[in-house]
């Protein structure tokens, strides 16, 4: 069951995963983006966090309360991406005080959708839908979530080595990406590990 007090204890955790991976994050973007990952999540992470103080029982409005934080903090095209998944998601659990397990993976496959319909990408585009997809496909078979996070985003990162990345800036440097790892993914997979 995820809740309240679980939902603070996750965002506390990966605002310090982000502050740790920081400068990985923009350093796997600053090869074929514009170098700004890590700034995007720690900004946003670190507004949520100041939000936590806002947190109800009703998990729908903490969702909405993560998404205004993105769009205050973030202009970037994966922070808006982060945004959309955090509204549409509050949107699906408004009033609900609890999560079960049919109910976070309903929260991942809307993260999915959001960011295949908003970011106009496609499963196999080498993305962070990609490692998303691997995770809805792992808690189906298993509630260890810890080691569906982990496995699933490390699975991806493995599954993707030496193909292209095809969608947004990085589709400029072409055969470059297939030796680089996509940041979102790498990001995913670093975040895992608060899990």
């Amino acid at each position: 069951m995820l809740n309240k007090e679980g939902l603070t204890k996750i965002f506390k955790k990966l605002l310090e995963e982000a502050k740790n991976s920081y400068d990985d994050f923009n350093s796997a973007d600053g090869k074929i983006g514009d170098g700004d990952l890590g700034v995007t999540i720690l900004h946003g992470l670190k507004e949520v966090n100041s939000s936590i103080g806002k947190f109800s029982n009703d998990m729908g409005a903490n969702f909405m309360l993560c998404s205004q934080a993105f769009v205050k903090k973030s202009g970037s095209s994966f922070g808006t991406l982060i945004a959309f998944s955090f509204m549409n998601i509050s949107k699906n659990l408004k009033g609900k005080t609890e999560c079960n397990h049919d109910d976070i993976i309903a929260i991942f496959e809307t993260s999915l959708k959001t960011i295949l319909e908003r970011g106009k990408t496609n499963l196999g585009d080498k993305t962070i839908a990609d490692s998303l997809d691997l995770i809805i496909k792992g808690l189906k078979n298993n509630k260890n979530y810890s080691g569906v996070f982990k496995s699933a985003t490390k699975k991806a990162l493995e599954d993707f080595k030496g193909k292209k990345i095809k969608i947004g800036r990085a589709r400029m440097f072409e055969e470059k990406t297939k030796d680089l790892d996509d940041p979102g993914m790498l990001a995913l997979y670093r975040l895992a590990k608060v899990f």
